[in-house]
């Protein structure tokens, strides 16, 4: 690490270091469509143009106000976010409300922040004009156009005394298990994540990132973007619509560009397996790769084999795998493999799983349930699993909460003081050790990694047996070609004397018109009760598209069920159990 950039205090003052000492080497790169690289920005031309930003907004707000950032993936975004640390305002990444769906957690992160003022491009205010006309809190906003910032205007920045413990921007939570909150990501908590990140995953002088992730989630902000402007390293980028529109585009830059390091959520590997064309593949060039982090959903063994089998020919090891763990009250990062071996695994009982012990077993016993480990902290973390319900450390052949004492904790939820120490000021009962963040996730520690087993809210529990969602939903989407991946979603309704198991998955679209749905709907029942001897009380079949997921691509388990009781998911086809629990019949 340059001992010059670990003793800068904050991202702005690492902007600047980079644009004074080479201040016309590249630092962001737009693949428009993923594919053209026609638009790129120096360092020196990225902190001008920051600074003018920075200079608009001081004659629009005040240090400490919060900024709305509604852009697409491109370099308007980047720029706007500097500007903010840059004028010392609060930024507030978000998606662009395309859909009206959208507006209403739009409009709460509004209300929660007092947003001051909403920062965009031209062509995204006009799409979004009916925020104004139909949401009266959006018609006393002041907007900033990206265009309409004067790039001449940087000399009449004035620097503010940024502090590291000043606030830098507010990460709202997904809302996977309840209504997002905004993450309180202090100048410190940014640089000691970013130092974490560039040690754990090797971001050497020579690296290139490659990233398609939503600029808005912390994984393609922190990760994607910010760390390689920390490195003073390139950095190319294309939109996910891009991607998802032609996986090969993400794996081609990589191999254009000789990218070093990437990262993606496990679905995104999955889809390169299944898309990617044999002529496609003769194009790629994978063998420069030094890491691709394997994060924001659970992680497969499955996924990691079938990708590295693939694209061998390419160039691709499985040691470059980087399977981490992370979430928004941690600045994204708490663990992560480092590169240069294979990700470690160990095979598990599925039925102790359910009692939350740890029996390991062959990957050939009938119960095999394989996790994966998430590596370790770099910069000294203090990570302990714990008993939630005693708040007491877990013996080693235990599962338990993950609890995380660290530099990257943020400091708390915005405006929400009784949850933050809550959450984020845990103490063990036996020894009184604190402040601890309580990361709401499951988990263990084994042969010295961080190994992940679910979300506790989401837990279903049935007979007094623990059931991970995501493993039931996994079973779901592999017992037919019919259902469409990543779009379950299980869950438990309570009617008073027990709990029952209700299933919730899309089709896929090649499907959504076929004779025989019931087919689909006995085929999940059955692999259900075969690999979890559970009893579906109720599958449910939706046309495509339309299960609830957070903006970051999470599964919205409450939100289905909320939707499933009030009858408004839009089905296609529904088997129910003789008598079913929670919904009129």
């Amino acid at each position: 690490m340059n001992n010059d950039i670990a003793s800068l205090k904050t991202l702005m003052d690492v902007a600047r270091y980079h644009a004074t000492h080479h201040p016309d080497q590249v630092a962001y790169v737009y693949l428009e469509d993923g594919e053209s690289d026609e638009h790129s920005i120096t360092f020196h031309e990225l902190d001008r143009q920051a600074r003018a930003f920075a200079a608009h907004l001081q004659t629009v707000v005040k240090a400490g106000d919060r900024a709305l950032l509604l852009y697409p993936s491109g370099l308007e975004f980047i720029v706007a976010f500097l500007g903010c640390l840059y004028a010392d305002v609060i930024a507030m990444p978000t998606t662009v409300p395309h859909l009206k769906r959208s507006t209403p957690r739009l409009l709460l992160m509004m209300k929660d922040a007092e947003a001051h003022v909403a920062c965009t491009t031209q062509g995204v205010h006009e799409k979004i004009k009916f925020l104004a006309e139909e949401n009266v809190e959006f018609q006393d906003i002041r907007w900033v156009i990206s265009e309409e910032v004067d790039n001449d205007g940087a000399e009449k920045w004035l620097q503010p005394e940024s502090q590291p413990d000043n606030i830098a921007f507010l990460q709202y939570t997904s809302g996977s298990t309840s209504v997002p909150k905004g993450v309180m990501i202090t100048n410190f908590n940014l640089l000691r994540t970013i130092q974490d990140l560039q040690i754990g995953v090797q971001f050497e002088d020579d690296s290139v990132m490659v990233s398609w992730l939503p600029i808005f989630h912390d994984m393609g902000l922190i990760f994607g973007l910010l760390t390689p402007l920390y490195a003073g390293r390139p950095c190319y980028i294309m939109s996910p619509v891009s991607f998802l529109e032609r996986p090969f585009r993400w794996l081609n830059a990589i191999s254009t560009h000789t990218g070093t390091h990437t990262a993606a959520p496990n679905f995104a590997y999955e889809l390169c397996v299944r898309k990617i064309t044999d002529e496609e593949k003769k194009e790629l060039d994978l063998s420069h790769m030094v890491g691709a982090v394997n994060a924001a959903e659970p992680v497969r063994l499955e996924t990691m084999r079938e990708f590295t089998k693939t694209f061998t020919p390419n160039g691709f090891r499985y040691e470059m795998f980087m399977p981490g763990y992370g979430l928004a009250e941690a600045t994204v990062k708490v663990s992560n493999k480092k590169p240069g071996q294979a990700p470690a695994h160990c095979i598990l009982d599925a039925n102790e799983i359910q009692k939350n012990k740890l029996v390991f077993v062959p990957e050939t016993d009938p119960n095999a349930y394989p996790n994966i480990g998430c590596g370790w902290t770099s910069i000294g973390a203090d990570i302990r699993i714990v008993n939630p319900a005693t708040n007491k450390p877990c013996p080693p052949d235990e599962i338990g909460e993950i609890w995380v004492q660290s530099d990257s904790v943020a400091q708390g939820y915005w405006k929400r003081p009784e949850v933050s120490k809550e959450v984020f000021h845990a103490q063990l009962a036996d020894s009184g050790e604190g402040s601890f963040l309580r990361t709401g996730d499951m988990g263990f520690i084994h042969d010295g990694e961080l190994y992940i087993a679910g979300r506790i809210k989401d837990m279903v529990i049935i007979q007094g047996r623990n059931y991970y969602p995501q493993d039931i939903e996994l079973t779901m989407e592999k017992c037919h070609p019919a259902l469409r991946p990543s779009c379950g979603a299980a869950f438990a309704i309570d009617d008073g004397e027990a709990e029952h198991l209700i299933v919730v998955h899309e089709v896929r679209r090649e499907f959504r018109k076929m004779d025989n749905f019931k087919e689909v709907a006995d085929a999940i029942r059955m692999a259900v009760a075969k690999n979890h001897g559970l009893r579906v009380h109720a599958a449910v079949l939706i046309t495509p598209s339309t299960i609830h997921k957070t903006t970051s691509g999470k599964i919205q388990r409450s939100a289905v069920r909320e939707a499933f009781q009030g009858n408004s998911l839009d089905v296609l086809y529904e088997w129910r159990a003789p008598v079913l629990p929670g919904k009129p019949g």
